[in-house]
């Protein structure tokens, strides 16, 4: 059985429909893309770096443990901080395209992942810890940021009331 329609002057009750995607979103959704592979390929580049030297350096101050020891340990701490930072990687991508969906939510949320992730880069450029591959990914994670909060995004992101 299905209702009858309303009468004239009334509506449905549904919440109008949101206009196309601001252009603003768009870049603001690729400068967030841009940023997650550049960190991918960064942290890739430098695992192996990393590694050799968190070995050389726990041998150093211990030289008395075996080096195979020390490899396996090394190996396995860093098979948990890669699985931990794939999951955290994975909920930010869904943050992404839910963000770009129109989820307002998303966005906050992004925005505070990206505060953080300003900061972290800020303090590592303070401490002389920036790479030319990290100002790049600053950069952009800073656009990705100031573009999901310009007017034309904030417009676009406001929730829509029902028509009654």
């Amino acid at each position: 059985m299905t209702m009858p329609p309303p009468p004239d002057g009334y509506s449905t009750g549904q919440a109008p429909l949101r206009g196309s995607r601001p252009k603003e979103v768009e870049i603001s959704f690729w400068l967030w893309i841009a940023t997650f592979v550049l960190g991918v390929v960064g942290s890739i580049i430098a695992y192996n770096q990393v590694r050799a030297e968190t070995i050389d350096r726990a041998l150093a101050q211990n030289p008395a443990v075996d080096q195979s020891t020390v490899e396996s340990v090394t190996t396995a701490a860093f098979v948990i901080g890669i699985v931990v930072g794939l999951l955290v990687v994975a909920a930010e991508l869904v943050f992404m395209f839910l963000m770009r969906g129109g989820r307002n939510w998303a966005r906050i949320v992004l925005a505070v992942l990206g505060g953080v992730g300003v900061l972290f880069g800020l303090m590592g450029l303070a401490i002389g810890m920036g790479s030319g591959i990290g100002v790049l990914q600053l950069l952009l994670l800073i656009g990705a940021i100031v573009t999901m909060f310009l007017p034309a995004s904030n417009a676009w992101f406001q929730p829509r009331r029902p028509e009654f």
